[in-house]
């Protein structure tokens, strides 16, 4: 990745982060269903696009430290101030392409809405090597459609999200600076489609579980070999 697109990507998110208000999102809907990915016991978990530090407080009521790493520092600084009271998160301001990863070190690498940011063909060597044998991966991103059935799904979706905005967000409504700065950043977002994703994950990772989600989103799940695989989750 560029230099330039890098310093865009900050200068997004250090925007965005001024603006954020804590409410449902489809991100965090699907928070849970990535809680029960992981492996039963998480000592160490690394959270890479941590942003606010929101799906990173859920994951320190469950393991021992987790490392969260961002990007942007006003993301770092928010997530920060609305993380005091959890003294097992690290927070870190970097980029991840720079980051030196631990041989072995962690039993869960999270990410989420992040590696469409990425060269991930670059990024999943990384992440295996950083993975505990037994550990898992655990990946949510933002998806592209390809064909009539992933159109025809938005009958359902578009009504369904603006169903649950109404209801969980009725007291969080995005400024018209929050909206902007958003629309700005996703002007030059790029996505898989789940068949790309399919294509690239399992061409790096083997027997990974890559699967489509209501609400524009798919999800990718690999565990580490070299342990017995562990099917009870971490909640």
């Amino acid at each position: 990745m560029n230099e330039k697109l890098t310093q865009k990507i900050q200068n997004d998110f250090d925007r965005i982060a001024l603006y954020d208000k804590q409410g449902w999102d489809h991100n965090n809907h699907y928070h849970h269903f990535l809680l029960k990915q992981f492996p039963k016991q998480c000592k160490t978990v690394l959270d890479i696009g941590c942003g606010t530090g929101e799906f990173s407080r859920l994951l320190a009521k469950y393991a021992d430290r987790v490392v969260a790493i961002d990007l942007s520092p006003n993301m770092i600084e928010v997530a920060k101030q609305r993380s005091r009271q959890y003294t097992n998160i690290d927070f870190q301001v970097a980029d991840i392409l720079q980051w030196e990863f631990p041989v072995e070190q962690f039993d869960a690498i999270v990410s989420i809405a992040t590696v469409h940011h990425l060269p991930v063909e670059n990024l999943l060597p990384s992440l295996k090597a950083a993975l505990k044998p037994g550990g898992s991966l655990v990946i949510l991103d933002l998806l592209e459609h390809e064909n009539v059935q992933d159109m025809l799904s938005d009958f359902v979706a578009v009504p369904l999200n603006w169903l649950l905005q109404t209801i969980r967000n009725r007291r969080v409504q995005p400024s018209s600076e929050a909206v902007e700065a958003m629309r700005e950043h996703l002007r030059t977002d790029k996505y898989f489609t789940l068949s790309q994703a399919r294509r690239i994950y399992t061409s790096f990772l083997g027997k990974a579980k890559v699967r489509k989600h209501l609400f524009w989103r798919y999800s990718v799940v690999w565990k580490k070999g070299n342990l017995p695989q562990v099917s009870s989750a971490i909640m």
